[in-house]
């Protein structure tokens, strides 16, 4: 294969990061791995799920983290209070429930994720064990 012959635009990987664009979009897979994100430039400090669709694709699903103004700790959302259980290996999915309007002018509105679990294993661990 010629070398230009690889940066053709149809040789781009599609990316794998999972996008909630419109109210009912969902995603679920196997829990591969949980991975805690350090800001990086523009974005913010998230949380990603690494998920193991069941067509076989790897997809990764974050959610932005916000420090606590009160505590200077790191804000862990109800999607990440829900999945403190989850295992790897075990079913998750996340759905795009509903848009809540914003309480400031010019911006966008929330996106209300719902978690899902389906554990896949009987005895239960703490988080330090399972990731």
């Amino acid at each position: 294969m010629d070398e230009k012959d690889v940066f053709n635009k149809e040789n781009k990987p599609e990316s794998v990061w999972f996008k909630f664009e419109k109210v009912g979009d969902r995603i679920s897979g196997e829990l591969l791995e949980v991975v805690d994100k350090a800001p990086s430039g523009d974005f913010v400090s998230q949380r990603v799920w690494v998920l193991k669709t069941k067509d076989g694709e790897t997809v990764n699903v974050g959610q932005k983290r916000y420090k606590d103004e009160k505590n200077g700790n790191l804000d862990l959302s109800y999607v990440a209070g829900a999945l403190r259980n989850a295992k790897i290996g075990d079913i998750i999915g996340f759905e795009f429930e509903k848009e809540i309007p914003a309480t400031t002018k010019k911006y966008s509105p929330a996106k209300s994720i719902q978690p899902y679990l389906v554990p896949q294993h009987k005895e239960q661990q703490t988080d330090a064990q399972a990731f």
